[in-house]
């Protein structure tokens, strides 16, 4: 792996959703640790934040929280410093991201955030370098897509500063692009103090900076970006990765359509076609568009 040379920033990664919409997969693993291509799903974000220059980095937890270390384990990029913050009860992404960026520790640099669940290579160095250029307080990576103003609109003026927020505030008189926000952030220290102590970081965060005056940045990116949030999104993803069509450094495309879990048995005369099995699995009867693991089958629907 090439790192470049970002020194002294840390890195933080969300890994305590409850990944309701993944289940009965999520039944006995977090989300963010779900088998990917045979690794944990936030190996990805560590690998892209490492790839950065970072080389300490929390994770915050929750549920099945003993399950995230154990997951990792092996998988975490040389010379990076993993810990946790473990949350008894969620505190939402602004209270989650405040703990665990006390848990850090102070730092006189920028933080890298990113979600623990998604599949992104995001240009981090040139989020970095637009943060410090404006000064911002904060810096969103931002996506186009036409779902922007249905799923949460952000928008942004011609010098790549973030104006308005979910609508708000109304009187903008600057022509804006509206985007997405890629769940990607570049966070000056002294965001830890302005973060809510429970609750979400974009209604009481970056809705309350923009209120305050605060300058916020916003970098379109348009590497591609997947969010593995449900069954068919898990399985599409591996399928792009096997035959290159989500390219990804550590990952070598293959041929075919099916990614068997290491110690995966497939009894004989079973065919299996655009299948993921975890590891572990023993699979007994043929299936196709499926997701097979020992505790639980999904067929995705075409």
């Amino acid at each position: 792996m090439v790192r470049s040379t970002l020194a002294g920033v840390h890195g933080m990664v969300f890994a305590a959703g409850l990944g309701t919409r993944l289940r009965p997969l999520t039944d006995v693993l977090p989300k963010p640790v779900v088998p990917l291509m045979n690794r944990p799903l936030a190996s990805y974000s560590l690998e892209r934040l490492a790839a950065a220059g970072v080389t300490r980095c929390v994770l915050n937890t929750h549920y099945l929280a003993d399950e995230v270390p154990r997951a990792l384990e092996g998988h975490v990029p040389p010379g990076v410093e993993v810990i946790f913050s473990h949350e008894p009860e969620l505190l939402g992404t602004g209270g989650g991201l405040r703990a665990a960026l006390e848990r850090l520790g102070p730092t006189d640099e920028p933080i890298l955030v990113m979600n623990g669940d998604i599949l992104f290579w995001p240009d981090l160095e040139a989020a970095l370098a637009h943060h410090r250029a404006l000064g911002a307080f904060a810096t969103m990576i931002l996506r186009p897509d036409p779902r922007a103003a249905r799923f949460g609109a952000i928008e942004t003026d011609a010098r790549g500063r973030v104006r308005r927020i979910l609508g708000t505030p109304a009187d903008v008189a600057d022509p804006l692009k509206t985007q997405m926000f890629t769940g990607v952030h570049v966070l000056s220290p002294e965001v830890v103090a302005a973060l809510p102590q429970q609750g979400c970081v974009i209604r009481g965060g970056y809705q309350q900076w923009l209120a305050e005056g605060r300058l916020v940045g916003g970098l379109t990116d348009e590497a591609p970006w997947r969010d593995l949030g449900t069954p068919r999104e898990y399985l599409q993803a591996h399928l792009d990765l096997l035959s290159g069509a989500l390219p990804w450094p550590s990952i070598e495309a293959g041929e075919g359509d099916v990614v068997l879990g290491r110690g995966t048995l497939v009894d004989p005369g079973v065919e299996l076609s655009r299948v993921v099995s975890w590891p572990g699995t023993h699979v007994t009867a043929s299936a196709s568009d499926a997701i097979l693991a020992p505790h639980a089958r999904v067929d995705v629907a075409g």
